[in-house]
């Protein structure tokens, strides 16, 4: 059978679980968990894929919510990824309610498909995303180790096939100091809050000699207990990104300056903590010409990036660093909205964002099946591949 029939066997085995799949992501929605709480979220699209006689893995990489499934045998292997965290405060912001269910629509709708396809085909549930770079964990589990293609897509408020995902590490800083009466004897006391106050200022006159294209930001998370107490905590969360993995680590020096700096000063001790980096997601491009291709041929045209246009960063990255792949974004709204606002989170429950979903999973299952019946794509996209690591 030519792949033209199998893409429409497997956009037919989607529309068929319409109001399955829909069910799923405005559950999800309705339910949002942080990172590695997804115990909802995951239980549901793992018991979708049991109700189908799918075999689930639990647990993968030793992490509770995430989950693995797959069929077929040999190579190559296709990958489809599906994430469902949320963020604190405004639920699911970043629509990742979609994602997860459009991951195992375009898996089940493949699984039908079974007898007609070579290779392998793997669908992996990955939490916390949004905080704690879960992917990490499945990377250590080897649950890449052999996949030749690794696909998703996100939603957002513009049909972008390549956007530009930042490189990102977090870090976590606490200044100690000497708790003293802050109207009696004040001069007892080291101030922790003022040596985190010091340490923003730098930062705010750093970000005047740093590339336009890079970031850094956060908040705080402990400023003292009461305002006639010297604080002798004082703790926040930064992020830093960059679109170069060689820039970010000078930046991180350069951040951390500004913190040891604020310690000297005020006599404070300072305790920090680097997380694991994001790298940047690099796009394959014979893959991303493979979805775009079947985009067009469901109605709907991707785009390339616009200059200066970012989109946050993804732990999606460390996979494009290791596999080829692709992290395109489709629209679910009628114009500009922002990422992680109360407008995108319910922009995440509307019928757009539904058909949307059903669009992202009926497009990952045709690339898959390129993936799958073209050799020549997985060549081009491994050469491709090889030649962004040089």
């Amino acid at each position: 059978m030519d792949a033209a029939a199998l893409k429409a066997r497997v956009n037919e085995r989607v529309d068929a679980r319409r109001s399955t799949l829909d069910d799923l992501s405005l559950q999800i929605h309705a339910h949002p968990e942080l990172a590695f709480q997804e115990r909802t979220a995951a239980g549901l699209l793992a018991g979708a894929l049991e109700a189908e006689g799918v075999e689930v893995k639990r647990g993968v990489g030793g992490l509770e919510t995430a989950f693995a499934a797959e069929f077929g045998k040999a190579r190559p292997t296709v990958a489809i990824l599906g994430e469902y965290d949320a963020l604190p405060g405004v639920g699911h912001a970043c629509g990742h309610n979609l994602m997860g269910t459009a991951a195992i629509g375009a898996f089940l709708a493949l699984r039908d498909l079974a007898s007609d396809l070579p290779g392998r085909v793997r669908v992996v549930g990955c939490p916390a995303e949004e905080r704690g770079n879960g992917k990490n964990f499945l990377i250590g589990d080897g649950v890449f180790h052999d996949v030749d293609a690794a696909l998703m897509y996100h939603p957002g408020d513009r049909d972008e096939i390549d956007p530009l995902m930042l490189a990102l590490v977090s870090l976590e800083v606490e200044f100690h100091g000497k708790a003293a009466h802050a109207a009696a004897e004040p001069h007892e006391g080291r101030n922790a809050l003022d040596a985190l106050l010091l340490a923003w200022t730098a930062l705010s006159a750093l970000r005047l000699t740093v590339r336009s294209d890079s970031r850094f930001h956060g908040v705080i998370t402990d400023g003292g207990k009461a305002p006639n107490i010297i604080p002798d905590r004082a703790a926040a969360r930064f992020m830093v990104r960059s679109p170069d993995n060689a820039y970010l680590k000078d930046l991180q020096r350069r951040v951390i300056a500004c913190f040891e700096g604020a310690a000297t000063q005020t006599g404070c001790e300072l305790k920090f903590e680097w997380s694991d980096a994001c790298d940047l997601v690099s796009t394959n491009r014979p893959l991303a010409d493979a979805f775009s291709a079947n985009a067009r041929t469901l109605g709907r045209v991707m785009n390339t990036r616009r200059p200066g246009d970012t989109h946050g960063s993804t732990d999606m990255g460390n996979v494009t660093s290791l596999v080829p792949g692709i992290h395109p974004f489709l629209s679910i709204t009628d114009g500009p909205v922002p990422g992680h606002s109360i407008e995108f989170a319910a922009a995440a429950a509307t019928p757009k964002a539904q058909e949307t979903m059903r669009f992202a999973a009926k497009a990952l299952a045709m690339t898959a099946i390129d993936a799958l019946t073209d050799r020549g794509l997985v060549e081009k996209a491994k050469e491709a591949f090889d030649g962004h690591r040089h």
